[in-house]
């Protein structure tokens, strides 16, 4: 077995095991896993489609992956609505609470607090003296109070896709497990592949790719930069531990996805608060739609500057390239010039 199939194995081992948990129980683990494990296993399939030779040679395994990649886009699907709304959910426990405590929202004077309060506070979330009346345990302000409607209006709207995700799960993993056993058949007995570059340049090359397509950065394409950016993280990180180069690109890689997927998840909650909560709640839709607006600046801020880091380094390595190649050729021009003569 090569290389390329024990990591297409591996990978989809693990998203079987999350998706099948799904089927049982969509806890948020199961659910996180799941989005991510198929990214991971269609970036690997992506690779593997564009170094297939063209014609004939390749067209089996190229179908084969073309199926597999479709099945994962369906399981993505299903999961990626419950996941965005556990991730919203914690952005808005975390806003109230900001506002509320700056100080204890933000880390600060923990050691001043008791153990045992700070533990019982924690088994809660929340820090009863400051969020509940004495009288009637009820949120004490605009911000509290429009926080807990829009958190119940999240959690019921987790709930649906939550129950659409497990009833949908099964089936799911099953025409996936047929797309895999398609894809292992094609496979089978085919020559192990050479890789023609290391990993960090082939993870360089795609967000070369992507750098050239999407040259001017905004607000509407920026989430889609990230998905490009997410998919040459995964080609990084599937390089074998040890690999010092790869793991520093697949390292940046992340740093720039996580911060424009921060910008957008305070985006799509903007846009949640307004659709549950109406024209007024001005007082939770601002400091939401401040937290957007701070993000987006910060978004676009490392993008700019891990898109030049990176563009730096996939030229400086496809230069230290050209001068290797053109160093063999000349040897191999002399070797035949001797052997000539």
């Amino acid at each position: 077995m090569t290389h390329e199939n024990q990591d297409i194995r591996r990978l989809a081992a693990m998203l079987r095991e999350n998706v099948a948990k799904c089927a049982q129980d969509p806890d948020v683990d199961p659910v996180h896993d799941t989005r991510t494990g198929t990214r991971r296993l269609q970036a690997t399939l992506e690779s593997l489609v564009r170094e297939l030779p063209e014609g004939d040679a390749g067209q089996a395994v190229r179908e084969a992956a073309t199926a597999a990649m479709q099945a994962l886009k369906k399981i993505r699907r299903a999961a990626a609505p419950v996941r965005d709304l556990d991730v919203h959910r914690k952005l808005v426990s975390k806003l109230a609470k900001r506002a509320i405590d700056p100080a204890r929202a933000n880390g600060k004077e923990q050691d001043k607090i008791p153990e045992e309060q700070r533990a019982a506070e924690e088994s809660v979330g929340t820090r009863p003296e400051v969020l509940e009346t004495v009288q009637a345990g009820l949120r004490t302000t605009g911000v509290e109070q429009q926080a807990d409607h829009l958190d119940a209006w999240l959690r019921h709207r987790r709930n649906e896709a939550a129950q659409e995700l497990q009833a949908q799960a099964s089936g799911l993993l099953a025409k996936f497990d047929k797309r895999l056993a398609q894809l292992e058949a094609s496979l089978r007995g085919r020559r192990p592949r050479r890789l023609k570059k290391p990993p960090a340049v082939v993870a360089l090359d795609s967000f070369a790719r992507l750098a050239t397509e999407m040259q001017l950065l905004d607000a509407t394409n920026l989430h889609d930069f990230r998905k490009g950016a997410k998919k040459a993280r995964y080609v990084a990180e599937l390089a074998a531990s040890g690999d010092v180069q790869a793991s520093k690109v697949g390292e940046t890689l992340k740093k720039l996805q996580d911060e424009i997927g921060d910008w957008h998840d305070w985006l799509v909650l903007a846009e949640e608060a307004r659709a549950a909560l109406g024209e007024g709640a001005t007082e939770l839709t601002g400091l939401v739609e401040a937290e957007r607006e701070k993000h987006f600046v910060a978004a676009m801020k490392t993008a700019a500057k891990l898109r030049g880091r990176l563009m730096g380094e996939w030229l400086a390595v496809n230069r230290l390239r050209s001068g290797q190649l053109k160093t063999v050729q000349r040897r191999s021009g002399q070797r035949r010039s001797r052997l000539a003569s």
